[in-house]
């Protein structure tokens, strides 16, 4: 077992595995790499030189106490914001950023202030996703450590927002809500993973009466007049947001008012659990995920003008007499997050003016330029910027303003926006849920996705069709 499972992780996450020699393994002696091999100075005069020494001294402060940490953030957050400004400058370095990332990271989390360090986190995968860690670095970041810190702080938050979701109604059906299923197959037409795909998603959709578009191609997706979208030039990983998009414009009967995107290696495994059941989870409560009392978030003498802002900001109703948390915008989007972020295989979005700017947004999206134009999760890292760098790390900025946000559990992404736990929207096969340390697909969820998984090799073809015969097998006894 342990021999195929390595076998079956190199096969299908593409990386090869180190194994000692006689010698034993490679030798790392990263006091004797010069910053300025690793990352020269960029075209547009930056000196990461400067930028690690001015980390190392503000890192040297972790032990001067809670006076000590303060400036530490505020010094890291200001040197973060000149390495990614602009945004994309950042990935001249990538691990010099992300490892100001996963020292900010720390730093909230002995604050307790678990839904930032989480947030901090995702952004510095974004730096690490195109490429990997290298572990014989000069930088003080290590994949091994930053995955840990991630699973941790995406436990505690997933816990944390529990009070947010309704109850689980698998079988739920919202008669007057019409849901599109859209999947891009552009394989062949005799690929195991189009063939088996497709029959998966005709077949859920056929049983619940959703409406399906399936893509063979780029030659299905026309240009978007409306949104100033056409894939002609884009990378086949952004043409979803223009098929989705062209879907949401339907006119008439055939108007969604929820899309769900499906990659083509993402598979239905629980025949019985609606698309509704979803929504109706985590988009019908719109109270915001906090685990405080009504009382303390409503605005008190001695609050301080931070404070109040802020409370009337997050919590309005609360301030005019509401008893409860409901109250805020309505629900858009539903994303999954993994240890390392988004995950945008699977997602939900209603069909509003809101998600039509947030997809033009998405789309139009700026930071992949200079050192960042070829990276390889490049719709993944866009969605995340769009969604997460407000919030996440330009915020860090106003230091009180931060600390009180987080205080008053202030969230960390549009308050349009909610994640969805893996199991109820995605959850990944072995090798994958593996290596970034998230869930691996248990019998009751409800989609099983491959990421990673070359779709020629063999071993990745056994895991689609056995979730495809999971799902007929379970259909056969449902009907």
């Amino acid at each position: 077992m342990l021999i195929f499972y390595g076998t079956l992780l190199s096969l299908a996450v593409g990386r090869v595995l180190v194994t000692p020699d006689e010698k034993g393994l490679c030798e790392c002696d990263y006091f004797k790499i010069d910053i300025t091999d690793e990352c020269p100075k960029t075209s547009m005069g930056f000196d990461w030189e400067v930028l690690g020494e001015e980390l190392y001294k503000v890192r040297a402060l972790t032990f001067a106490g809670s006076r000590g940490r303060e400036h530490r953030i505020r010094q890291l957050s200001a040197i973060l914001n000149t390495a990614t400004t602009p945004f994309h400058l950042g990935f001249e370095c990538p691990l010099a950023t992300a490892s100001l990332y996963w020292s900010l990271a720390q730093d909230m989390a002995a604050e307790g202030r678990m839904r930032r360090a989480q947030a901090l986190l995702i952004m510095g995968f974004i730096f690490t996703r195109d490429k990997g860690f290298n572990e014989c670095t000069p930088w003080p970041v290590q994949g091994w450590d930053m995955l840990l810190g991630a699973l941790h702080a995406r436990q505690y938050v997933e816990s944390a927002e529990v009070p947010s979701q309704l109850p689980d109604v698998p079988t739920y059906r919202d008669g007057t809500s019409k849901i599109a299923i859209v999947s891009i197959c552009g394989y062949a037409a005799n690929e195991t993973v189009r063939v088996l795909s497709e029959e998966n998603h005709a077949l859920y959709a056929q049983l619940h009466g959703y409406a399906l578009y399936q893509f063979g191609g780029p030659e299905d997706i026309y240009p978007n007049v409306n949104a100033n979208m056409s894939i002609e030039g884009r990378k086949p990983f952004f043409w979803k947001v223009n098929a989705v998009r062209n879907v949401m414009d339907l006119e008439g009967s055939e108007r969604p008012d929820w899309v769900m995107w499906m990659d083509c290696d993402a598979f239905y495994m629980d025949p019985e659990r609606s698309i509704d059941s979803v929504i109706r989870m985590y988009a019908y409560n719109t109270s915001h995920p906090t685990e405080k009392g009504v009382e303390k978030l409503r605005i008190h003498q001695g609050d301080s003008e931070i404070a109040q802002a802020l409370k009337w900001t997050l919590y309005p109703h609360l301030q005019d007499g509401g008893e409860n948390l409901e109250g805020g915008p309505a629900v858009e989007l539903l994303v999954a997050v993994d240890s390392t972020g988004i995950n945008n295989g699977v997602w939900m979005i209603r069909n509003s003016e809101w998600s039509k700017n947030f997809l033009s947004r998405w789309w139009n999206s700026g930071i992949l330029e200079g050192a960042g134009k070829d990276h390889n999760c490049s719709d993944q890292s866009t969605m995340q910027y769009e969604l997460l760098y407000d919030g996440s790390t330009r915020q860090l900025l106003d230091y009180e303003g931060a600390r009180e946000w987080d205080r008053l559990d202030g969230p960390m992404w549009p308050r349009e926006v909610r994640v969805v736990r893996q199991e109820h929207m995605q959850s990944f096969h072995e090798a994958t849920a593996q290596s970034v340390l998230s869930r691996e697909y248990q019998d009751a969820d409800f989609i099983r996705h491959h990421p990673g998984c070359h779709y020629y090799k063999l071993p990745c073809q056994w895991l689609y069709a056995e979730a495809s015969d999971i799902f007929k097998e379970k259909l056969q006894r449902l009907i």
